[in-house]
């Protein structure tokens, strides 16, 4: 019977024959393998707490239930609650929360912090399993947008939070909620991750070169971002995204990578003020964002292949499209903008085709 938590591990469920009143039999709900079940979700109580609810969790498979109790402020720098990859914890880390076996007689299991991707130091896949996860990056609240003094906090973030039950349909790693039960969005303009060609996986990454419409074509990102269990933004979503960034400058980069002097993109979070009210970063300047919304500006039906064998796999034919009047959005403004570049800087002039290296990637996601 999956399904039922409990305030208390002693507290008692009458079932129409079963009485059960132990804590051993109340992890039995988990018993199955991969089950897992949350009274609410994991959230950000403090720059370097959480709240965590009562879990029933499975570790190991099949008769490995546990019971994992609620607690409040719970420190991801306490000793106690790592396993001391988070003694040097930085801007940029993304952390993996562990329910792992309390080894201590029980069916009740408790949390450990840490760096790795697949278990902490010293368990393995018998013992532990990946419950959740944020992201350590800079915050700016809704209440300092646009705020040109306000220095935005390196802290958890807290709409990166995440765990089995709430969180996107892709790797949530690097990634913010922007609208709850919506959608999800990279906080990161994307940069190489794994793999190769046509297959290589971009990552949400800070302090990273980005990918840039140079090597690529800017109709090669789709793929991409497909790669990662991802899409392209529309214009609603990157202006909602973007929301609370500050704009750019002509003779500085204070606000955002854009001062008209600048020769190329920047890493990724350069600018510790260029961070929207749903934080992300670089929504202005650095490049632009590629969104994808297509129109056609009429009047040329021509077709040609130079609009569609372009970017990687060029030499491929790939049909034909017409000829100067495909047109895209691009958002945001890019490094050289000045104070042109904004939250809601948006430009339809955008051609699919064109590789000029001021254009980047950033992926969204719809939420589980």
């Amino acid at each position: 019977m999956p399904g039922f938590l409990f305030s208390d591990p002693k507290e008692c469920f009458m079932s129409q024959t079963v009485k059960i009143c132990s804590d051993v039999n109340i992890a039995q709900f988990a018993a199955f393998a991969g089950y897992f079940s949350i009274n609410g979700q994991i959230s950000a109580a403090g720059a370097t707490t959480l709240n965590i609810p009562e879990c029933l969790v499975n570790i190991g498979g099949n008769g490995q239930g546990y019971f994992l109790e609620a607690q409040s402020d719970w420190s991801i720098v306490d000793p106690a609650n790592h396993d001391g990859s988070l003694t040097t914890l930085a801007l940029g880390d993304d952390i993996s929360l562990f329910a792992v076996d309390a080894d201590d007689g029980t069916s009740e299991a408790k949390l450990i912090a840490s760096k790795n991707v697949a278990f902490p130091d010293g368990y393995d896949a018998t013992n532990s399993r990946k419950i959740g996860g944020f992201h350590y990056g800079r915050v700016r609240p809704i209440s300092e947008r646009y705020d040109l003094a306000f220095t935005p906090a390196v802290q958890i973030v807290p709409n990166s939070v995440w765990d089995l039950q709430h969180r996107p349909t892709c790797d949530p790693t690097g990634m913010v909620e922007i609208t709850p039960g919506g959608f999800w969005a990279d906080i990161y303009l994307n940069s190489e991750g794994s793999g190769a060609w046509p297959e290589n996986i971009p990552e949400s990454r800070y302090g990273a070169s980005p990918i840039k419409d140079d090597v690529y074509s800017r109709t090669d990102f789709h793929l991409l971002v497909r790669n990662a269990g991802k899409r392209l933004p529309t214009v609603e979503e990157f202006l909602t995204y973007a929301e609370g960034a500050p704009a750019g400058q002509d003779g500085n980069n204070t606000y955002a990578w854009s001062a008209t002097t600048n020769l190329g993109p920047t890493t990724t979070g350069d600018v510790d003020k260029s961070v929207s009210m749903f934080n992300v970063v670089d929504a202005v300047g650095n490049l632009w964002d590629w969104i994808d919304n297509h129109l056609d500006l009429g009047g040329n039906y021509s077709h040609g292949a130079s609009v569609v064998n372009v970017g990687k796999d060029s030499t491929t034919p790939r049909g034909t499209g017409y000829l100067g009047d495909w047109r895209c959005f691009f958002g945001g403004w890019s490094f050289d903008s000045g104070a042109s570049g904004g939250s809601r800087g948006l430009s339809s002039a955008a051609q699919p085709q064109s590789s000029d290296g001021n254009v980047g990637l950033r992926g969204v996601c719809d939420a589980l």
